[in-house]
């Protein structure tokens, strides 16, 4: 396992939450991995494999460690990215609105690029929402603009125009122009 595989699956795990069993498949992955020593040092892996996993703070202390190992910044980037991907790419009318509803936990989270998706979800009632998981041509119709604007997105993410540094913070490098979601959503709204 190399340095990068390690960190994703630390950030997945944090990123993931907790419960009992992840505990207990977080610790036993600790136990078969005695590289990670060598990709983190003695110290960071004395304290993951001594630690007490049953314990009720275990997950606390261990999501403190990892923020203290690891630069979540590169994974929130790939994570956002794959998100917007799957609006493109899955067909599932379910797990498309699942999809949008982590975007727009993720814009009330501090990524205010993604606005446009956000609101568009948002705003879309709960009995329009069971239409669009039996209706596949409303749901196309409904997800046209969304993807216009994951596309839009994606290119910018892809070309680090948007850079996500940390957890719910990024930098903007984009023109002026280009920054429409944040400046001129009425403008965009009919753009879209």
């Amino acid at each position: 396992m190399d340095q990068i595989t390690a960190q994703r699956y630390f950030y997945y795990f944090i990123r993931n939450k907790k419960d009992e069993q992840s505990l207990v498949a977080f610790e036993q992955w600790v136990y078969e991995h005695d590289e990670l020593e060598e990709i983190f040092g003695e110290k960071e892996y004395f304290e993951l494999i001594s630690r007490n996993y049953k314990d009720k703070y275990a997950f606390d202390e261990t999501e403190k460690q990892i923020r203290r190992m690891i630069h979540f910044g590169p994974f929130e980037q790939e994570r956002i990215i794959l998100k917007l991907d799957d609006l493109l790419t899955n067909e599932d009318e379910t797990e498309q609105l699942e999809t949008l509803e982590i975007l727009y936990d993720d814009y009330c989270d501090g990524y205010t690029f993604l606005r446009y998706i956000a609101l568009t979800y948002i705003t879309t009632s709960d009995e329009y929402k069971e239409i669009l998981k039996e209706e596949s041509l409303e749901n196309q119709s409904y997800m046209d603009s969304i993807r216009k604007e994951a596309v839009r997105l994606l290119g910018f993410l892809c070309s680090k125009e948007i850079l996500i540094d940390e957890e719910h913070e990024y930098y903007d490098y984009r023109a002026e122009k280009d920054r429409i979601e944040i400046h001129s959503i009425d403008e965009m709204l009919g753009a879209l």
